[in-house]
């Protein structure tokens, strides 16, 4: 495995034994090397279905964050137009 990421065989090691964290670009070769996308990689062990429902909170955390940026930026505005 440590050749087909290409790389040493001690840095492979440090990895499997989780001493070292693996590059998002090596995460993407492996995946390719198992056919599988890379959030299926990261997810293995977990539920699909809690992997679905994980997405899902996530996706509305961030269109909650986008609703209070834009009405700071709103505020932003008004506050330099009064300044005018």
């Amino acid at each position: 495995m440590a050749d087909k990421l290409g790389v040493s065989l001690p840095t492979y090691s440090r990895i499997e034994r989780n001493i070292n964290t693996m590059p998002f670009k090596r995460i993407v070769q492996l995946a390719k090397i198992f056919a599988i996308s890379p959030s299926e990689l990261v997810s293995i062990g977990k539920n699909k279905n809690d992997v679905i429902q994980e997405n899902q909170e996530l996706k509305a955390i961030v269109a909650e964050k986008e609703k209070e940026i834009i009405s700071l930026q709103k505020r932003i505005i008004e506050l330099l137009d009064k300044k005018k």
